[in-house]
C-alpha cells in the first residue's frame, strides 16, 4: 500500500503537471485533492490547497527570491534529487466503496491516514554536516510535503491514492535550509506504510464497516468478494501476469522486480471523461451483484453461523452477531502489545523496537494507532513485561569507511557502543576519562554517535536461561562413575588409530575418556561439521555400556534420529521425548543429546529437569558454529561459554580435498571471507532466473550416479521451488507425470495459530489432539474462511463444514497445499513424520511406480513405501534443498545458491552449505563482490540474558560518572573506533 519513488530532475513542468492533474477527478472539486503538510511547509507560509507555481519553484530548489538550495552544473543536473514521492494506496474494495458508490467519507478517512503518515515521516527527517571530516546529523522534524490525490489507475479502474511528494529539503535550527537526509524515510518504509494502514482500518470501523485481514498485514472491506475485486483490479492483475512470467509473485519478488514490473506494464495515461468513466463503473458494479449498503461478512464464514452465532456442528465459534461489551482502548493495546512480545519472543530471545512496533501496528490494525501502540508499550516497560536495554551508539565516522559516492547519504557503521564504552575506548594515551567523556557526549548531542535502535527482553527469557544454567552449575561433581582410569585406557588401547588400524584419533578418544569419567551431570563434545562425532558416540556406547550403562540418544529431528539409529544408537526425537508420559530414564543412563546447537531455550529447559530430576546423565554433541534453532535462544553456546565441562573435536575429516578442507576449516573458524579465496568454482550469474538455470545444468551435466552424491542447497524455500521444478525439466521429466497435491509447513508462530486472520483460505490444518468442536487428530481440514471475528471455517475430509476458534484450539499444524507433477525417476523428500510408518521428515525417495491413487517410491537400502495419492501427501521434489533441511546431510559435490542480498545468506548457512561436500562445492551468486561480506554477516540470534549483562556493566560505569546517559556493554567484536573523531 505504499511505494517510493526517488525524483530526480528532468522538465519540471512535466512533474508539476503529472501530480496536478487530480483537479478533474470526480471528487476532487472541493480542493481537498491537493494539500500542504509538514512542519516545514508552514515555515515557508504554505498551507491548505496545493499552488501549483509554489510547487514548481521549491521544485527548482527556490526557497524564496533571495535563496536557491540547490546549484548544479549542467552535467549534475540529471542526477539531482528533487524529492521522494510516497504513494499511498487504498485497498481495492476501499476504493470501489469510496469512489463507484460515492462514499465522501472514505475519501476523508483516506486523507486523514495520509496525514498521519506523513506526520510520523516528519519524525524522520534530519539533516547532515560535514566540517573538517566529521559528519554530524542534526534531526530537524520538519518536512515540505504536498499530496495529490488520484482517483483512476492506468487500466482507469477506481483506484484511490494519493502522491505524498517530500522536498529534498528541510530547515536547520538555524533556520538554514538544506537538502534532507533521506535514511530515515527509506528505512521506515514499511512503518509508514503501517502507520497509513492502522489509521485508515481504525477510521473504516469507526464508520461500521466489517474489515477482512490477512495473514500478510492487509485489510479490504468484508461485504466485498474476491471475485468482485478481482474484476476492479486490472492493474494488480498486470503487474502480477508480468511477475508471473518471472517465475515471481508479489510474496517472492524484491521491491525492486515489483517496481520494474509495474514500469513495463504502465500505459499512458490519457484524457476521460470522469462523468462517463463513474457512470461505466456503477454499471459495472451492478452486474457483478456488489451491494454497497451491506455491512455483512461476504463468505463461508457468515454462512457458516446459526442464529445463535455457532457453527453449524454447533461447536462455539465466535459470537459475532452478539453484541459485546466494549472494553477500555488500553486494555485492547496493552493485549495487543503482549501479542507482538509473544509473536517476537517465540523466535528471538532480543527484540528490536521497531519490530515490536510494526508487529503490533498490524496485530492492532481496526482499533489502533502508532501513538496507542507506544503508549501500550511503554506500559509494558512499566509493568515489567518488558526489559528494555541502554542505549548503544554508532559512529558516523568509522576508521574504515566504506567506497561509497560521495554524494550518498553516509549511514552509522562499526559496531554499537554503550557511552560507557565508547567513553573506555576513547581514554586511552594521554586522554584523561574526562576528555573522553566530554567527547561522546559532544557526539551524541551532535548526531555524531547515532542510536542503534531501541531492543527489549522478557523476563520470561531471561529465567528460562538463567535456570538452564543453575541447572547444568548444580550437576556439577555429582556423578560418581562406574569405571575407573585403568578401564578406560584398556579400552582405548584397542580402539586408538594406529598405523595398522583405524581407529579413534587422539581428540576421539580424549572426548571418549571424558564421558566416562565425568563427574558432572551435563557435559559437551563440541565439535565441527564431520569431524567424526557419530563414530566417537559409537566408541563412547560401546564403552558405557560395558560398565553396566544404558545409553540413549535424543535428536531434534527425525533424520538425525535414524542417523544415530543407523549406527547402533537407540534413539528418540526430542518432542516425542518430551510428549512422552515414560521418559525411560534412571540414574543408570547416558543420554546423548545431537546437535544441541539446535535445540531452543524452551526444549532445552524442559530436557534438563528431565535429566536433573531423574539422576540420568547427558552429553551434549554439536557445533555452535552451524544454524541456530528457529525458535528462541542458543542455549548450547550459553551453557559452553558458561564453563560447562566440554573436550572438542577440531579435526575435519569428512572433506577429501586438500582446499576445500582448508574452505570449511576458515569457515568453522568463523573465517568466512577467507574461505572464499579455497572455493575453485565461484560463478556469478545476476538475474535470479539465469542463475537458477545455471545450477539446474550444472546438476542435469552430471551422470546418474553423480547426481545422486550431489546436494543443491538454497537460500530461500523459492528459490527451492524454482531449483527443483527446473532439474525436473532439463532430465525430461516434466510432461512423463501426473499432477498430484503436496502439503508444504506454513512458516507460522504458536502465538499467530490462535488467531484466524493469520491463516490462509485453502491452507490444509491438521489437529494434534481431538478437539470438542469436532476436530479429530491428524485428520486434514481445509480452509474454507477466516472469519468474522477470531473464527476459522473449515471444511473436513468427509464434506462436513466446522467453524471454531483458534484461541481455544493452539496445538494445530498449518501446510499449504502445491500442485506438483511427479514422474518416474523424480528424487522426492517426505515432510512429516509418520511414527507408524517409521517415515522422518527429510527423508529420501526415489518414485519408482505413479497411479491416479497411488505412488511407489523407493529409498537407501531397497525400501519401497507406497503414498495414498488420492488425498493431499507429506511429499516433496528434493533436488534442491534449503540449508536447514541439508544440515546433517553429506554428499560428494555440493551446488550452493548463495544471493548475497538474500537475509538467508550468512555466515553459519555459508558454513553449513560448504561442509557438506566431501570433495567439491561449487558457488553461484548474483554479486561477486558483494559475497565475501554478505558471508561474513552474522547470523541474527540472541540470548536474553546477554541484555541483563549489559545492564550490569552499566551501572558499574555509572557509579563512576553519576547517572548521565544510558548505558550498557556490548559483546560486538573488532572495535576500530578508538582513535575516531566523533566529538568537536
Amino acid at each position: 500500500m505504499l511505494n517510493i519513488t526517488t525524483i530526480k530532475r528532468q522538465n519540471v513542468g512535466k512533474v508539476v503537471n503529472y501530480y496536478t492533474d487530480s483537479a478533474d477527478d470526480y471528487y476532487a472539486k472541493d480542493g481537498s485533492a491537493m494539500q500542504w503538510h509538514g512542519q516545514g511547509a508552514q515555515a515557508l507560509g504554505l498551507s491548505g490547497t496545493v499552488d501549483q507555481r509554489r510547487f514548481a519553484e521549491l521544485l527548482d530548489g527556490r526557497i524564496d527570491e533571495h535563496t536557491q538550495l540547490r546549484r548544479t552544473t549542467p552535467s549534475e543536473a540529471r542526477k539531482e534529487r528533487l524529492g521522494y514521492d510516497l504513494t499511498f494506496s487504498a485497498p481495492k474494495g476501499v476504493s470501489l466503496q469510496a469512489l463507484v458508490h460515492g462514499d465522501e467519507r472514505i475519501i476523508a478517512a483516506h486523507d486523514k491516514a495520509v496525514a498521519a503518515a506523513l506526520r510520523e515521516a516528519e519524525m524522520l527527517a534530519a539533516v547532515r554536516s560535514t566540517v573538517n571530516g566529521k559528519t554530524s546529523i542534526e534531526r530537524t522534524d520538519k518536512i515540505v510535503a504536498a499530496t495529490f490525490r488520484h482517483e483512476t489507475s492506468r487500466e482507469v479502474d477506481p483506484d484511490l491514492h494519493t502522491h505524498a511528494f517530500v522536498l529534498n529539503m528541510t530547515q536547520k535550527r538555524n533556520g538554514e535550509w538544506r537538502a534532507l537526509v533521506n535514511d530515515g524515510i527509506v528505512n521506515s518504509l514499511s512503518h509508514l506504510g503501517n502507520v497509513y494502514k492502522a489509521e485508515l482500518a481504525k477510521e473504516l470501523e469507526r464508520q461500521g464497516f466489517t474489515l477482512r485481514y490477512d495473514r500478510n498485514g492487509t485489510f479490504d472491506l468484508a461485504h466485498f468478494t474476491e471475485h468482485q475485486i478481482d474484476e476492479f483490479s486490472g492493474r494488480r492483475n498486470r503487474i502480477d501476469a508480468k511477475l508471473a512470467a518471472w517465475g515471481l509473485n508479489r510474496e517472492t519478488a524484491t521491491a525492486e522486480q515489483r517496481d520494474r514490473a509495474a514500469m513495463q506494464t504502465r500505459e499512458r495515461k490519457t484524457e476521460i471523461d470522469r462523468d462517463d468513466v463513474r457512470a461505466a463503473w456503477q454499471a459495472r458494479a451492478k452486474e457483478l451483484g456488489i451491494d454497497f449498503y451491506s455491512r455483512e461478512w461476504a463468505g463461508v464464514g457468515n454462512d457458516g453461523l446459526n442464529k445463535d452465532g455457532l457453527g453449524k456442528d454447533g461447536g462455539k465459534g465466535t459470537r459475532t452477531r452478539t453484541p459485546q461489551i466494549e472494553k477500555p482502548l488500553e486494555f485492547h493495546a496493552d493485549q495487543t502489545v503482549r501479542f507482538a512480545i509473544k509473536r517476537l519472543t517465540e523466535r528471538q530471545a532480543i527484540v528490536t523496537g521497531e519490530e515490536l512496533l510494526a508487529v503490533a501496528l498490524k496485530h492492532g490494525y481496526g482499533r489502533l494507532s502508532a501513538a496507542d501502540i507506544r503508549t501500550a508499550i511503554d506500559r509494558a516497560k512499566a509493568g515489567g513485561h518488558l526489559i528494555k536495554e541502554n542505549t548503544r551508539y554508532r559512529s558516523m565516522n568509522p576508521a574504515r569507511k566504506p567506497a561509497t559516492d560521495a554524494k550518498a547519504n553516509v549511514a552509522p557503521q562499526g559496531p554499537a557502543l554503550t557511552r560507557e564504552q565508547w567513553i573506555a575506548e576513547l581514554a586511552t594515551g594521554s586522554r584523561t576519562r574526562e576528555q573522553a567523556k566530554a567527547i561522546v557526549d559532544s557526539g551524541i548531542v551532535k548526531g555524531r554517535l547515532q542510536d542503534s535502535g531501541t531492543r527489549y527482553t522478557t523476563h520470561i527469557a531471561q529465567r528460562r536461561e538463567r535456570d538452564i544454567l543453575a541447572l547444568e552449575r548444580a550437576g556439577r561433581s555429582k556423578i560418581e562413575p562406574h569405571m575407573t582410569a585403568q578401564q578406560i585406557e584398556a579400552y582405548l588401547a584397542t580402539r586408538t588409530r594406529t598405523a595398522e588400524r583405524q581407529g579413534l584419533n587422539a581428540e576421539q578418544a580424549r572426548a571418549v575418556a571424558r564421558i566416562a569419567d565425568t563427574t558432572n551431570q551435563f557435559m559437551a563434545v563440541p565439535g565441527f561439521a564431520g569431524v567424526g562425532k557419530s563414530y566417537m558416540t559409537h566408541s563412547a556406547k560401546e564403552l558405557l555400556e560395558e560398565h553396566g550403562y544404558r545409553v540413549t540418544a535424543l535428536a531434534p529431528y527425525g533424520s538425525q534420529k535414524k542417523a544415530l539409529e543407523s549406527v547402533g544408537i537407540e534413539a528418540r526425537t526430542l518432542q516425542s521425548f518430551l510428549k512422552a508420559k515414560n521418559k525411560k530414564l534412571d540414574g543408570n543412563t547416558v543420554v546423548f543429546i545431537d546437535e544441541a546447537g539446535v535445540i531452543p531455550a524452551r526444549q532445552m529447559l524442559e530436557t534438563m529437569k528431565i535429566i536433573e530430576a531423574t539422576g540420568a546423565r547427558a552429553v551434549f554433541l554439536g557445533d555452535t558454529a552451524q544454524t541456530k534453532a528457529i525458535e528462541a535462544g542458543k542455549p548450547f553456546e550459553q551453557l559452553l561459554d558458561a564453563g560447562m565441562q566440554s573436550t572438542e573435536i577440531r579435526t575435519i575429516q569428512r572433506q577429501k580435498d586438500p582446499e576445500l578442507l582448508k574452505a570449511v576449516e576458515l569457515a568453522a573458524a568463523g573465517k568466512a571471507a577467507d574461505s572464499l579465496a579455497h572455493i575453485t568454482h565461484v560463478r556469478e550469474v545476476k538475474a535470479s532466473k539465469d542463475r537458477y538455470g545455471a545450477i539446474v545444468r550444472a546438476y542435469a551435466a552430471l551422470t546418474p550416479a553423480q547426481r545422486a552424491e550431489t546436494l543443491v542447497i538454497t537460500g530461500t524455500n523459492h528459490s527451492r521451488k524454482e531449483i527443483n521444478d527446473g532439474i525436473q525439466q532439463a532430465l525430461g521429466l516434466k510432461g512423463t507425470g501426473l499432477q498430484y497435491t503436496l502439503l508444504d509447513r506454513l512458516d507460522t508462530t504458536q502465538a499467530e495459530r490462535r488467531h484466524s486472520k493469520y491463516y490462509e483460505k485453502g491452507a490444509i490444518i491438521i489437529p494434534e489432539r481431538d478437539y470438542r468442536s469436532g476436530l479429530r487428530r491428524g485428520e486434514r481440514y481445509t480452509v474454507l474462511d477466516t472469519g468474522p471475528g477470531n473464527r476459522l471455517t473449515v471444511g473436513g475430509e468427509d464434506g462436513a463444514v466446522l467453524s471454531f476458534s483458534p484461541a481455544q484450539t493452539t496445538q494445530l499444524s498449518v501446510y499449504t497445499p502445491e500442485r506438483t507433477e511427479l514422474a518416474v525417476g523424480d528424487q522426492i523428500k517426505i515432510t512429516r513424520n509418520d511414527k507408524d510408518r517409521d517415515l522422518a521428515s527429510g527423508d529420501r525417495f526415489t518414485v519408482k511406480e505413479i497411479r491416479e491413487q497411488e505412488i511407489i517410491a523407493e529409498g537407501g537400502g531397497g525400501r519401497q513405501i507406497t503414498l495414498d495419492a488420492a488425498q493431499a501427501m507429506y511429499a516433496a521434489l528434493a533436488y534442491a534443498s534449503t540449508v536447514h533441511s541439508a544440515q546433517g546431510l553429506t554428499s560428494d559435490k555440493v551446488l550452493i545458491n548463495l544471493e548475497t542480498r538474500s537475509l538467508t545468506t550468512a555466515k553459519d548457512v555459508y558454513y553449513v552449505a560448504v561442509s557438506r561436500a566431501r570433495y567439491e562445492a561449487e558457488i553461484f551468486t548474483d554479486d561477486g563482490k558483494r559475497l565475501p561480506a554478505a558471508v561474513s554477516r552474522e547470523a541474527d540470534k540472541t540470548a536474553a540474558l546477554e541484555i541483563s549483562q549489559l545492564q550490569r556493566h552499566a551501572e558499574k560505569e555509572r557509579a563512576k560518572d553519576g547517572p548521565t546517559h544510558d548505558s550498557g556493554q556490548s559483546k560486538d567484536k573488532g572495535r576500530s573506533g578508538a582513535e575516531m573523531s566523533i566529538g568537536g
